[in-house]
């Protein structure tokens, strides 16, 4: 946890993400501080960060290499401004990468553009 008060986050702040993901005191500290690496890497910053941890609190309490992997298929999927998609929609941070392969591939079978896909991304929110 001190990593999230070292970050900025209010004690207050952190005990409602607590109340929302109550596994997140099992975390230790290198794995959060190892996820706010990979998002500073993508582009975020402090304040996406903040958002996306208020938001989706059950980031803080993936495995970092899964996310690792998503982080890759969206780059290799061609999705840019990482920051930004993720920042608006910070759920998609709660799926695999072979869960968004899947439903990129749902969404083409619908007709979908590669456009209208990635549209449905953004306006997507993933529980």
């Amino acid at each position: 946890m001190d990593v999230l008060i070292r970050f900025g986050f209010s004690i207050e702040e952190i005990k409602n993400m607590m109340d929302a993901n109550g596994e997140i005191d099992t975390v230790s500290d290198k794995d959060i501080y190892d996820i706010i690496e990979i998002l500073e890497k993508v582009g975020c910053q402090n304040q996406h960060i903040k958002n996306i941890f208020l938001c989706n609190p059950f980031v803080i309490t993936r495995n970092v290499n899964d996310i690792h992997h998503l982080i890759s298929k969206l780059y290799e999927l061609g999705f840019t401004s990482l920051f930004s998609l993720l920042d608006f929609n910070p759920y998609l941070l709660n799926i695999s990468d072979v869960e968004l392969e899947k439903m990129i591939e749902d969404k083409k079978k619908e007709g979908l553009s590669k456009e209208e896909v990635f549209d449905s991304i953004y306006d997507t929110i993933l529980y």
